[in-house]
């Protein structure tokens, strides 16, 4: 799945140009080379963002859409099939650290 917008980017490129260049024998070779630079460096951005993994603010917006999905209480091992428990904990304690939720038990509610 990964490599689908590196492919698309470069085929788009790819297509615009040599159509630009009205379907010359010079321009495939020309729409060909900036087509292959361009997968190349979508793939290579795709990668260091697949890399760096999501933001806080990501992972807050989760939390708070899956405690939404379960009526306002989420307890950490609610998010387990996000990430570990720890994490979670440590997550939903700095979403009540600033007041977007409150602790309730072994929960949190938003």
């Amino acid at each position: 799945m990964a490599p689908v917008l590196p492919l698309s980017a470069a085929i788009a490129l790819f297509l615009l140009l040599w159509a630009g260049l009205r379907f010359a024998a010079w321009g495939l070779l020309l729409a060909l080379g900036l087509g292959v630079l361009a997968y190349l460096g979508v793939a290579r951005w795709q990668g260091l963002m697949l890399r760096q993994g999501p933001s806080r603010a990501a992972w807050e917006r989760l939390a708070m859409k899956e405690a939404w999905r379960r009526g306002g209480f989420l307890r950490p091992q609610d998010l387990l099939a996000y990430m570990e428990e720890g994490k979670a904990r440590a997550l939903l304690e700095g979403l009540a650290a600033r007041g977007l939720c409150r602790k309730e038990g072994e929960g949190y509610r938003f």
